[in-house]
């Protein structure tokens, strides 16, 4: 099988299907809003304003925030977001699991956990740009991504790739679970999973991977960005939030 996909390949489409569901699903519009409305953690969110922007009830912000782990006095949601006395704020320090990858928002530098697919659900939400500072786990070459709202700035080594597992991957099955209405710990989701999801340095890199999550798919920064899931997730979710530049 190709390394890189292409539109002929046949399973293509069915990734793609896959993709563009879960970056529609509710729970994950509802976390990555919270990313986008912080910054991801320059400044904490009034969970009032959460609640006007997802057009619901400050009651039914409060009680997806503790569904989705945010209220817990010793856990936290994804990327270590935490409700407390009416504010939501986000400390990827909080998470129990070391960082996989290291951001650079403007002046800040922060470490996070998460999933490699996850970097281009945040990456269009920072403003004013983010660097993405990971390193493959076959090589030991240290990758460098530079993204702003709207496009991919840089990446190195040019061949880097991400991978998305194919449509009946259990990579899936925390945010299928959450979708469900079922209670989820972020932190044993990304412990468990999201450790099995990095960036490579090149499809060959990538190919262990392939080899052991059968349908998933590679693609080089640069064509992922293009993804028809993702660029529709991108045009949602800034008509959602309104970010300014």
């Amino acid at each position: 099988m190709s390394s890189i996909v292409h539109d002929s390949d046949a399973g293509f489409a069915e990734v793609l299907a896959k993709l563009d569901r879960a970056n529609a699903t509710e729970p994950l519009t509802f976390g990555f809003a919270v990313i986008g409305l912080t910054n991801f953690g320059e400044r904490p969110l009034e969970i009032t304003r959460l609640a006007k922007v997802l057009d619901m009830p400050v009651s039914e912000a409060k009680a997806r925030a503790r569904k989705y782990g945010m209220a817990g006095k010793e856990g936290s949601g994804g990327f270590g977001t935490r409700l407390t006395n009416g504010l939501i704020t986000v400390d990827p320090e909080r998470a129990k699991a070391a960082p996989r990858r290291r951001l650079q928002i403007g002046d800040r530098r922060i470490g996070v956990t998460g999933c490699a697919p996850d970097i281009f659900l945040y990456a269009p939400l920072l403003r004013p740009s983010v660097q993405v500072e990971e390193t493959c786990p076959v090589t030991g070459t240290l990758l460098r991504l530079v993204f702003t709202t709207s496009r991919v700035e840089h990446v190195e080594p040019a061949r880097a790739v991400l991978p998305l597992p194919g449509p009946q991957s259990p990579l899936y099955s925390c945010a299928e679970a959450a979708s469900n209405g079922e209670q989820i710990d972020a932190d044993a989701c990304d412990a468990n999973l999201c450790s099995q999801a990095p960036l490579f340095s090149s499809a060959e890199a990538a190919q262990g991977w392939l080899d052991t999550h059968p349908g998933g798919r590679v693609f080089p920064i640069r064509q992922a960005w293009d993804l028809s899931a993702y660029r529709d997730y991108r045009d949602r979710m800034s008509a959602l939030l309104d970010l300014k530049d």
